[in-house]
């Protein structure tokens, strides 16, 4: 587990909506470069990603206070028409962009729709938690929601790891190892957070994440198949970095797990 500092504990401070409009835009922007052939537009079009994200949770926050009576659907909507607002700064900044508008508006729109609904998410959810523990006098406890971020790192340090020596002989390719990496990441905490919890994090989830990470992991090897200069390895690689990744996640989960079992009795 990552000690992140308690700000960034708290999935609905105005930094964690950062960090989650950033991770989302680069994250996002990069598979997508990846899949539509345009790797060496990546520096350009990250810069602009990350433009859109501050715009974006700015918007969110202080304009349309996101997280209203519509709940996470509001945030979804909101999101993804702030998103489709800003395609005209992304464009301006990397013209290449306007080649192909209405593809970088549906990517654009991909991406803003999720982070909108995930900044509604986090608010109502540790709304709820604030309530509850006021409600019962206690201090505020977050438990592993409050390790909303370390499946990103983990992520990208698997990937980075497996494809190594590769990922450090091109910071952009580095760069795009890491956020495809962090991607799958969030996906493994998913994975952990809604389905194995189901199954009280067993020991036996882990190797079975591994096993449903592996797939997922080879179709982004696919994508990072230029920086290994073989159309085989990449595949190969992105399978043993998805395994490791899901498999990372969930042995944390399970720990996770165990300590609030722990302090439940």
């Amino acid at each position: 587990m990552i000690p992140f500092p308690q700000p960034l504990r708290r999935r609905s401070s105005w930094p964690s909506s950062f960090v989650t409009a950033l991770i989302g835009w680069n994250g996002f922007a990069t598979v997508a470069a990846l899949a539509f052939g345009r790797a060496p537009l990546l520096p350009a079009v990250l810069q602009a990603a990350s433009a859109c994200a501050v715009l974006q949770v700015l918007a969110l926050r202080a304009v349309l206070r996101f997280g209203g009576p519509a709940g996470v659907a509001g945030g979804a909507f909101a999101g993804a028409a702030t998103a489709l607002a800003l395609v005209p700064l992304a464009v301006a900044r990397v013209p290449a962009l306007a080649v192909h508008l209405a593809v970088a508006a549906a990517v654009a729109g991909y991406i803003g729709a999720p982070v909108g609904a995930f900044l509604a998410y986090f608010r109502r959810d540790d709304a709820r938690i604030e309530a509850a523990a006021r409600g019962r006098g206690a201090p505020i406890d977050y438990g592993r929601d409050a390790h909303w971020l370390d499946p990103f790192a983990y992520g990208a340090a698997a990937y980075l790891a497996v494809f190594l020596p590769a990922a450090f002989w091109s910071f952009s390719f580095w760069l795009a190892t890491a956020m495809v990496g962090a991607m799958v990441g969030v996906v493994a905490a998913g994975v952990s957070h809604f389905f194995l919890s189901r199954f009280d994090n067993a020991p036996a989830t882990i190797p079975i994440a591994a096993i449903a990470g592996a797939p997922l992991g080879a179709a982004t090897g696919w994508l990072l198949r230029a920086g290994v200069h073989a159309a085989v390895a990449g595949p190969i690689a992105g399978a043993v970095a998805g395994a490791l990744c899901f498999a990372i996640t969930a042995a944390v989960g399970r720990r996770l797990a165990a300590r609030e079992g722990a302090r439940a009795t």
